[in-house]
């Protein structure tokens, strides 16, 4: 009886020292599989692209200070060499860079203000830089003066052009009609940008935008 179970585990032994060679066989002829990280692919959104904004919060010259942050959305994507870069109605972030409240007759409104980033498809947000946008307001006309990137549009500046189709867009500066508010009792004519108006940005530096 001890010899038939000597037998037996003998002949386990062997098999199971036949199977764990063929294994190491195996593994040894056959080549590691290698996961390959996929590289993302970035395209260039080039220098003075537009970025057409509507206003999500409003902006007052009479009420906010320097320094405040405004939420925005994209009137329309941004799409370079084929590639969506950003979807239509995509938040964006802006800054008041400088408000100059009204001084009734002696110190006119000014309001400095650009884009500071836009949220990807993915929900990442991506830092931008571009042109400010600057608007003086005329204490005593209703003459008012815009520059963006150094260039000056003068009059008529706010407001909305209708192309040969009949659609609307967004004007090179910003705003509707009712963007600026006067207080013609007190003589204060403050700069307003009230939620749902527009403004068409450019930006200042070409950005890489990785695209998935």
């Amino acid at each position: 009886m001890l010899r038939i179970i000597g037998l037996f585990l003998s002949v386990s032994l062997v098999l199971l020292i036949a199977s764990c060679g063929n294994r190491a066989e195996q593994q040894v002829g056959k080549p590691p599989t290698e996961k390959v990280a996929k590289t993302p692919a970035y395209v260039t959104m080039p220098e003075s692209t537009a970025i057409a904004i509507i206003f999500v919060d409003s902006v007052d010259t009479d009420i906010d200070q320097t320094g405040r942050e405004f939420r925005a959305k994209l009137l329309r994507p941004i799409v370079v060499n084929g590639h969506t870069l950003f979807d239509e109605n995509a938040a964006v972030k802006g800054v008041l860079n400088k408000v100059v409240e009204s001084g009734r007759l002696k110190t006119p409104a000014e309001l400095i203000y650009s884009l500071t980033a836009i949220q990807d498809i993915g929900g990442s947000w991506v830092n931008i830089n571009t042109y400010e946008i600057r608007q003086i307001k005329g204490s005593h006309t209703n003459r008012e003066v815009a520059m963006i990137g150094g260039g000056a549009i003068v009059g008529g500046i706010i407001g909305k052009i209708v192309d040969k189709k009949g659609s609307t867009e967004i004007g090179a500066a910003a705003g509707a009609a009712a963007g600026t508010a006067t207080a013609a009792a007190s003589g204060k004519k403050d700069i307003v940008h009230s939620a749902g108006t527009g403004a068409v940005f450019y930006l200042k530096q070409s950005k890489q935008i990785a695209v998935k």
